[in-house]
């Protein structure tokens, strides 16, 4: 169709819409010996020792449903936007390209803070529930069927198997982030992302603030710059199976 857009916009939450990384600030504030615990976790997750799913549960094990309300209420007012936020969802907005809040994180943060923000998108992220005892319950249900890896299956939804496949543009800061990165036609890095991208030569444009995604999708939409060619998706060394089944598959 003519008026499809070009492509849709995927955006990582922890670390990139927002400037911190919220689970690991909220253990820290709300978890005994929190700022140790949490960062112990956080380097156990990205020297591959856990998954993501153990990582969370790890940390979701720390929390207590009862101050759910409270951990909420300080992670609106401990979690500024990244620089440009607002302005790049305004650009998406204008130009109508579908656009999903897609987030390892969990659900009872990350919506207040949207709201509060005056962000009104879709998200896919992780959630919990009470568990009857004073514990949550961990919850994934944007999990892969099989794999187990990470909670939700962000390769799924960068290439997701429904065609027609549009295009799919993605943002993102973390090593949690490759595996969408693996299987995202355009992709802007930052931090642990652009090193891993630059390891497993997946071509990205880097950023801080959002300035710079602003310009770049500016020239694509308002600027009349083509789009880069299609380019292989997938990673031969991949541990994600959505990955691996794009290698050595041509560019649709």
């Amino acid at each position: 169709m003519a008026d499809a857009p070009p492509f849709r916009m995927l955006i990582d939450f922890d670390g990139t819409l927002v400037e911190p990384n919220v689970a690991i600030i909220l253990v820290e504030e709300f978890c005994p010996d929190g700022r140790r615990v949490a960062h112990e976790i956080d380097e156990l997750l990205h020297n591959g020792t856990i998954t993501l799913r153990e990582a969370w549960q790890r940390q979701v094990d720390l929390l207590e449903s009862a101050r759910l309300p409270e951990m909420a209420k300080w992670a609106v007012e401990n979690s500024p936007l990244r620089p440009g936020a607002l302005e790049l969802v305004a650009l998406l907005a204008r130009h109508r390209i579908p656009t999903t809040i897609v987030s390892g994180g969990l659900d009872f943060y990350i919506h207040p803070i949207l709201r509060h923000a005056g962000i009104d998108l879709p998200v896919l992220s992780d959630s919990v529930e009470p568990d009857g005892r004073g514990g949550l319950t961990l919850l994934h249900p944007y999990g892969h069927p099989t794999c187990r890896l990470c909670g939700i299956c962000k390769a799924q939804v960068a290439y997701p198997p429904a065609p027609p496949r549009l295009r799919t543009a993605f943002a993102g800061d973390g090593s949690t982030d490759r595996y969408a990165a693996e299987a995202a036609d355009l992709v802007f890095a930052r931090r642990r992302l652009k090193l891993y991208c630059d390891k497993a030569q997946i071509p990205y444009y880097p950023f801080e603030d959002f300035f710079p995604v602003i310009d770049q999708l500016s020239r694509w939409l308002e600027r009349g710059e083509a789009l880069p060619a299609l380019r292989p998706l997938g990673v031969a060394t991949s541990a994600c199976p959505i990955s691996l089944s794009l290698v050595g598959a041509a560019p649709a």
